[in-house]
């Protein structure tokens, strides 16, 4: 029987890890091949949240085992974790037929109880090291909630949460720690590359009650409440990316829709963010119904496939970009990109790798990038009988 395993004690396999899931809540079937960047797509509630928390408790076994233990005592019953973890009453989407496949292991519910009482033994028999910084997750998960984590400007504690889904809780973890850390001007170098940040300054109000995050634009002061939706929504995704680039390992991050709230023009500034995290090494992986992403992964495969310089790819910016760097070795990073599809008559999903992103593709999932241009495409054949 095999045990959990953290991505850190396991040998990285020269091609692209990767992750399956079956029967686990909507998903029939889910098989991803991780790249450099990888991006999932799909309509709402087709699994892709519950693929990457699958994927992400196999990454940080042993730290998410101990954090149970610290918030359930002894107590090591599957159904006990799987809502810990996954959220109330979210146990049952693991059924006696669910499969996970990590690293070419195959775990089933059957030995899954004894998996995570055995992790949990080893913390408690001290047979792990105490050291955090061994065990701090590989990889990295920024939720889709992440706008939930802040209250008025108040970074919420774990404890506004319970019965949330593990990523939650643990994400306003990191913002805590974050903001414990940094005593000073907020994000100052992160929020320069946003035109919506422009001569702005963000800081935590430490003077009365509880710290508060409050924004100085033009030596005056801007409330949180008053702030954005776009800048509401981005703070937490930067303050958490800081952290991470700062603090943890540097396996995988995984970010959860990072276009909520913003402008096209601003989903295109955070991918020079995205570039420079996968500079560093990192996988990045990302869920989204935004067609921005997907432009900026076809626009590189173009430039790649008719031999243009890497520095063309600033040109996607509007703003000039001062170190070039970013763009080194990019055509030779993989991009990979999944769709995933739910049966029309069963609701049952399965995967589709359309990483080709080929137009012109006869499968209209490829041609359509998992059905995000089919909009336009119906729009344009409307409008061209008149």
């Amino acid at each position: 029987m095999h045990k959990l395993h953290d991505v850190s004690t396991v040998k990285r396999k020269k091609m692209s890890d990767i992750f399956s899931v079956s029967n686990l809540g909507p998903i029939l079937n889910a098989e991803v091949e991780f790249g450099d960047l990888t991006i999932l797509t799909g309509p709402q509630a087709t699994g892709k949240t519950l693929f990457l928390e699958s994927f992400a408790l196999f990454c940080n076994s042993k730290y998410i085992a101990y954090d149970f233990l610290e918030s359930n005592g002894i107590s090591s019953d599957t159904k006990t974790f799987l809502d810990y973890y996954y959220g109330e009453n979210m146990h049952n989407i693991i059924q006696t037929n669910t499969v996970f496949n990590f690293l070419n292991r195959i775990y089933s519910p059957n030995n899954l109880s004894t998996e995570i009482s055995e992790n949990i033994k080893m913390w408690m028999q001290q047979k792990y090291p105490l050291n955090f910084d061994v065990v701090l997750p590989n990889a990295y998960y920024i939720p889709a909630q992440r706008s939930l984590a802040i209250s008025e400007g108040r970074i919420k504690t774990s404890d506004d949460f319970i019965n949330s889904p593990y990523s939650l809780v643990k994400f306003c973890k990191f913002l805590q720690d974050y903001v414990k850390k940094n005593q000073t001007e907020l994000l100052k170098d992160k929020i320069k590359d946003f035109e919506f940040f422009k001569a702005s300054k963000i800081n935590m109000k430490r003077n009365a009650g509880s710290p508060r995050l409050e924004m100085t634009v033009d030596n005056q002061t801007v409330p949180y409440m008053a702030w954005s939706t776009g800048q509401r929504e981005l703070a937490p995704l930067l303050m958490s990316i800081e952290y991470f680039e700062k603090y943890t390992p540097k396996s995988y991050i995984i970010i959860e829709e990072p276009e909520l709230g913003l402008h096209p023009r601003a989903i295109i500034e955070f991918m020079l963010t995205v570039l420079q995290i996968m500079q560093t090494g990192t996988k990045v992986i990302i869920s989204t119904h935004s067609s921005t992403p997907l432009d900026f992964v076809w626009t590189i495969k173009h430039l790649k496939e008719n031999g243009a310089k890497t520095s063309e790819l600033s040109k996607m910016f509007d703003f000039k970009i001062k170190d070039k760097s970013v763009f080194d070795n990019i055509f030779e990073k993989t991009f990979k990109t999944y769709y995933f599809a739910p049966d029309k008559k069963t609701k049952k999903v399965t995967t589709k790798d359309i990483s080709s992103l080929d137009v012109y593709s006869e499968d209209e999932e490829i041609a359509s990038w998992g059905g995000m241009s089919l909009s336009a495409d119906r729009a344009g054949s409307i409008v061209s009988k008149f």
